[in-house]
């Protein structure tokens, strides 16, 4: 069986992102190196979200009593990029969001500190093949103690954040969303990656609509979506699209325009409604694990996959393998199927 082979591990900000030939390279980023190997007849990725890693060295005391059951979070997910490749035979990792538990926080003299994101991106130094992340909420978010045994969060310095992910971890080097082409076997696979880990306010949103999906994005993925007839279209993102109550054991199926009509920020569920070639969506942040579908009005279907939070449970994760004509999603923490996607 023909697998991927992880490239050289290069120093510094390339490190891990020197591929075979098996990976075409997307838009105007040069990650691959040319070869005369055929295409592999599998791809295997690793799906882990919401590590919630912190070093809560130096932060304010009631802070840091409420996040002590996180302090050992790094370092397990570490130790999992150590081991899981090997073990499970994969290619990439795939990390929908909330890797750190914020972005800065309150420190014992009342100053503000942020060195989360320089901590967890050295962890990443380990893995042996390529790690691809999203951004997630808790990754933009701020901690501020206003008064003794009370603290608060807030998003007023994601875009310094942004910055802070930009300049220390290879893959958003070009931004924050961005897109890889993968071959296998006969099967082009375009896996995107979004930015949705900016929470909307109340002046923002009209109770239904949680998050934001940027203007500049949404163009951005039209055209991804459109960028080729033939490719498979996989999205990893940190916030799930709505659903509705399970009701029944079977997985909840239901049309997409039960909820792209029903909001105007809705603009991220429109797009994939008018575009129905995106085939799964994996998400995180509920720290639930569960799989929902969408019909679309062609009679298409996409499904959504939820994966449980690693930092609370080091087994919340998921083995997706993809061949030339199917993807097989695991149950967490395990290679035991829990659903068989066709992709033909």
């Amino acid at each position: 069986m023909n697998k991927f082979t992880p490239g050289p591990i290069v120093k510094g900000i390339f490190k891990g992102l020197l591929f075979t030939s098996l990976l075409l390279v997307s838009s105007s980023l040069s990650y691959g190196r040319t070869s005369a190997l055929p295409p592999p007849d599998t791809l295997t990725i690793i799906h882990v979200t919401d590590i919630h890693a912190c070093n809560l060295i130096g932060y304010n005391a009631y802070f840091v009593s409420q996040r002590q059951h996180l302090s050992k979070n790094l370092e397990t997910f570490t130790d999992f990029l150590k081991s899981a490749p090997s073990k499970y035979n994969a290619d990439i990792f795939a990390v929908t969001g909330d890797m750190i538990d914020f972005y800065d926080a309150e420190t014992v003299q009342g100053r503000m500190l942020a060195t989360q994101v320089e901590q967890f991106a050295g962890s990443l130094e380990v893995s042996e093949i390529p790690v691809f992340l999203t951004l997630g909420n808790h990754d933009l978010s701020s901690y501020v103690v206003p008064k003794p045994s009370t603290y608060t969060g807030n998003q007023i310095q994601s875009e310094e954040a942004r910055a802070a992910w930009m300049r220390n971890v290879a893959c958003f080097k070009e931004g924050t969303y961005y897109s890889r082409i993968f071959q296998v076997d006969k099967l082009t696979l375009r896996l995107i990656f979004l930015d949705n880990g900016f929470l909307a306010t109340e002046e923002f949103h009209d109770g239904v609509q949680q998050f934001i999906v940027d203007p500049y994005q949404l163009t951005w993925l039209d055209s991804e979506l459109k960028a080729s007839p033939s490719d498979i279209e996989i999205i990893f993102t940190h916030m799930p699209l709505p659903y509705g109550k399970k009701t029944s054991s079977s997985i909840l199926s239901e049309p997409i325009s039960t909820y792209s009509s029903k909001s105007k920020y809705y603009d991220l569920l429109k797009l994939l409604e008018k575009n129905s070639s995106t085939k799964v969506i994996f998400a995180g942040h509920q720290h639930i694990n569960a799989i929902n579908e969408y019909i679309f009005p062609d009679g298409d279907k996409m499904t959504q996959v939820l994966t449980g939070s690693f930092g609370n449970e080091k087994s919340n994760y998921r083995i997706i393998k993809i061949s030339g004509d199917k993807m097989i999603i695991s149950l967490p923490g395990t290679e035991k199927p829990e659903m068989t996607l066709p992709l033909k």
